[in-house]
């Protein structure tokens, strides 16, 4: 169950990366403001490999300030238990069909070579949607690929080390477990297949590994993020681009704005993909009036906002 909960993560938030971090780098931190209050936007990574020294003075401080701590959704044990449950319901057929169904005789050819190259079972992945063999065969892709990166000794990404240190009544989610397998299982049928096909075809992308994707989102390159984002997911205009990244920004964008109307002290911590592009929620804020600041980049206060830390 954790395996497919990490494969869901890592489609719906994509990651990061191309070169190697910096010896300075830090991910992506934003600040956003209204004429008398803030909230910190921070674009996390779900998996990552044990040692990288991610946090920096100024997360840690904007961190401890904050009031509330958004996630996309929080993965408690009940968020377990929720996720075997929908994975039946949404992943799986139960009207008879099997993956072969969807496809055509091509993309069989093409799935079966892939799958035969790497030593998997048509069995696994047969009684599966489209779009959850999509996210199976995604899990194994990023984890092998990079060259070497099945030695990369990894722990639980930055959403699972967060929560360990902030107390349930701080913690808050902008999506919940159903909304989110929802986000797969309607997509059409042809975006289901589709989106299997890039998977496969990007399979052997030095690029698409655990390793290089960690090391951009570390050099906090949101540009480079953004482009691979497009390549995972199709341009920005397709249907899995704006249902999986498009549409929910927007979404977030709106409460985040209440958050601000309501001088709500909160940190965002969502998947670094969300956080990219042109639709990603820091441009769609400042398109709608709000100061958008890149804090990672700049040596951190005493107090990540100059106000005297509330939290101990």
């Amino acid at each position: 169950m954790r395996a497919f909960l990490r494969r869901t993560l890592l489609l719906l938030s994509l990651l990061a990366g191309l070169a190697p971090a910096a010896a300075l780098a830090a991910p992506a931190l934003w600040r956003v403001s209204d004429a008398d209050s803030s909230v910190w936007l921070f674009g996390s990574i779900h998996i990552l490999d044990k040692d990288r020294d991610w946090r920096t003075p100024r997360f840690d401080a904007a961190l401890a300030e904050a009031e509330h701590v958004y996630f996309e959704m929080v993965l408690d044990v009940d968020a377990y238990a929720t996720f075997t449950r929908l994975s039946m319901l949404y992943g799986m057929n139960r009207d008879g069909r099997q993956l072969s169904d969807y496809l055509t005789g091509e993309q069989q050819d093409t799935l079966q070579a892939f799958l035969d190259e790497h030593g998997l079972l048509r069995d696994l992945i047969e009684p599966m949607r489209p779009w959850m063999a999509d996210l199976t065969l995604m899990s194994m892709s990023l984890s092998a690929g990079g060259g070497g990166e099945s030695a990369m000794t990894q722990q639980a990404g930055v959403e699972l080390v967060l929560l360990d240190e902030i107390v349930e009544d701080r913690r808050r989610e902008l999506e919940t477990a159903e909304t989110q397998f929802r986000l797969f299982a309607g997509l059409p049928d042809a975006e289901q297949v589709s989106s299997l096909m890039r998977t496969i075809a990007a399979t052997d992308s030095p690029d698409q590994g655990l390793g290089a994707l960690a090391d951009l989102w570390h050099a906090g390159d949101v540009e480079a993020l953004a482009r691979t984002m497009n390549a995972a997911l199709g341009p920005v205009d397709s249907p899995t681009y704006r249902r999986m990244l498009g549409d929910r920004n927007r979404r977030w964008t709106t409460e985040i704005a209440e958050m601000l109307a309501n001088n709500e002290d909160a940190m965002i911590v969502v998947g670094a993909g969300h956080l990219a592009g042109p639709v990603g929620v820091p441009t769609l804020l400042g398109e709608a009036g709000f100061k958008v600041e890149r804090m990672d980049r700049s040596v951190a206060p005493a107090s990540a906002t100059g106000r005297p830390n509330r939290r101990r």
